[in-house]
């Protein structure tokens, strides 16, 4: 009698998880199915290296949970960006399509012959070494304004100084289009060296523009 009743009890607990088992799964699912987060929605076409503004976003309410997708929440007064890529109207902006604007510098840059490009373009730009050879200072930068052969690029913060003393020096540039807040403390560059810092290893070899220490 006692063995009978104790299994009663064991299959009306069992029967009792698995129905509270079955209603939460039932309530995660319909939560789930009415769950919404507010997005920042696109209202017209940018290019990579756009400013990001305030008119060019719409809050939209779309269904879906906070951790199943990438999204921008900062508008543009609380992340002062730059667009990394090129964007249509109507997408849903992601973090990783901002890039904040502390972190480029633009520079103007006289180029030789440049390929057509237009702001949101990508480039490759080539530095003539004294040797006469070409060297690769810049790769997948993006353009932000053109003028004949005069190019707006944007460049990372920090080798700012090596790209003016590249624009201000007599250095012939030449582009190709690439295939599919920070303070500056580095001391004045002459071309040469600015372009070997650019360069890294591939210009090691290259005779220095810097006096030889006297002995």
């Amino acid at each position: 009698m006692r063995s009978t009743q104790q299994r009663r009890a064991a299959v009306l607990f069992l029967s009792a998880v698995i129905l509270i088992v079955l209603g939460l799964i039932v309530y995660t699912e319909r939560v789930n199915a009415t769950a919404t987060v507010t997005v920042l929605e696109l209202t017209h076409d940018v290019t990579a290296g756009a400013t990001y503004t305030p008119g060019d976003i719409v809050q939209v309410q779309i269904r879906a949970s906070a951790g199943d997708f990438n999204y921008e929440t900062r508008d543009p007064s609380e992340f002062a960006a730059r667009y990394a890529v090129d964007l249509s109207a109507h997408d849903i902006l992601r973090s990783d399509d901002l890039v904040a604007a502390a972190s480029q510098s633009e520079v103007a840059l006289t180029v030789v012959n440049p390929p057509p490009v237009a702001p949101g373009d990508r480039v490759d730009i080539y530095a003539a070494l004294p040797s006469g050879s070409q060297a690769l200072i810049g790769r997948d930068i993006v353009v932000v304004g053109v003028n004949g052969g005069a190019l707006t690029v944007l460049v990372p913060a920090a080798d700012e100084p090596s790209w003016v003393a590249v624009s201000a020096a007599v250095v012939d540039l030449h582009v190709a289009r690439s295939a599919p807040g920070t303070q500056i403390t580095t001391p004045a560059l002459g071309a040469p060296d600015a372009i070997r810092i650019l360069c890294g290893d591939a210009c090691a070899n290259q005779p220095s523009s810097s006096p030889a220490p006297t002995p």
